[in-house]
């Protein structure tokens, strides 16, 4: 289809239409003979999800990394929804406010009797953008953690009602890690979260396709990377930077939580995930503590209190060498 009936057939003015391809949310084919744009029923399918993002009122960058990357976009669409309650919370303050000074002003209106109507009224202070910013729910933390592990679509009834277990009982959960991993994934940008949901779901396939060979042949470069890691300064800043608040609540979560049994029974990709990387964990660690005792103590020396192999199950020997893999 040309642009003028993708326009008609959707009711999206050319303009803003050719607005999206500008901002890389649509790249429909050009034809070489005629150097028009050919659109397929999957760019049409494409423009229109892309229109309904923008009637809810989503922002250009937020669309475009769920474009390129649709796991994040339960991610946005939770953080957006507690947004606008916040919002809609704070508009009805103002709105109670307005109401006392409509009704309490009187019939003659001078600067005093406002000033001192509006100020009895206690209208609510403006709130900076930021804190509109960032979602609450736990549920969402959810779908990061687990739902890559997931591969297909939860179908059957007690698929259903494992995964409302997990809910509540993360919800219900006293476990501190869980705020600091949601506060955190809150603090990234639109560019982060794409690249950050990208690399993980590839790196958690990865793992999983390993067979007892490729698990040891992965320990062997994971080795290789951690003594490239330590001689770099940027990557070593990050991992101190980012330990307390992503790296040792991640792990601690997928270490100790009672979620795993459950997410198990859903979905056998997490039981080989799981299989795998602590074969991989041990594996490491006892290379580290046997022919490569010295690589372990550069390792401890360098991050000094940004590194616990005893209370993580050695997991973080496996998330400091990918590091630079996911970047």
């Amino acid at each position: 289809m040309k642009i003028h009936e993708v326009s008609k057939k959707t009711g999206i003015k050319k303009r803003t239409i050719y607005f999206y391809m500008k901002e890389e949310l649509l790249a429909p084919p050009v034809n070489e003979a005629n150097g028009y744009y050919e659109f397929r029923e999957e760019d049409v399918r494409r423009l229109m999800l892309i229109a309904e993002f923008r009637n809810a009122g989503f922002p250009i960058s937020m669309i475009r990394s769920v474009m390129k990357e649709p796991a994040t976009a339960a991610y946005y669409l939770s953080n957006y929804v507690s947004a606008m309650k916040k919002q809609k919370e704070h508009l009805e303050k103002i709105i109670d406010s307005i109401s006392y000074v409509l009704d309490k002003l009187p019939l003659q209106i001078s600067l005093d009797s406002l000033y001192e109507t509006m100020h009895k009224a206690r209208i609510p202070a403006a709130i900076d953008e930021e804190e509109f910013c960032g979602s609450g729910d736990l549920t969402i933390l959810n779908r990061y953690l687990w739902s890559p592990f997931i591969p297909d679509d939860i179908t059957s009834d007690y698929q259903e009602f494992l995964w409302s277990k997990i809910n509540r009982l993360v919800s219900e959960s006293s476990n501190e890690d869980y705020g600091t991993l949601l506060r955190y994934l809150n603090s990234l940008g639109p560019r982060e979260i794409e690249v950050f949901y990208r690399g993980r779901g590839l790196h958690l396939s990865f793992v999983v396709s390993l067979d007892d060979a490729g698990c040891r042949a992965y320990v062997d470069k994971l080795r290789n990377n951690i003594e490239e890691n330590l001689k770099n300064e940027r990557l070593v800043r990050q991992w101190k930077q980012n330990y307390q608040s992503f790296y040792l609540p991640t792990m601690r979560i997928y270490d100790s939580s009672a979620e795993q049994d459950i997410i198990s029974q859903i979905s056998p990709f997490f039981a080989k995930y799981r299989e795998n990387i602590h074969k991989i964990c041990r594996y490491l660690y006892d290379d580290l503590t046997g022919k490569d005792g010295g690589l372990l103590e550069r390792m401890n020396r360098r991050l000094g209190e940004s590194i616990d192999l005893n209370s993580c199950h050695h997991a973080a020997l496996e998330a400091f060498g990918v590091m630079q893999m996911q970047l």
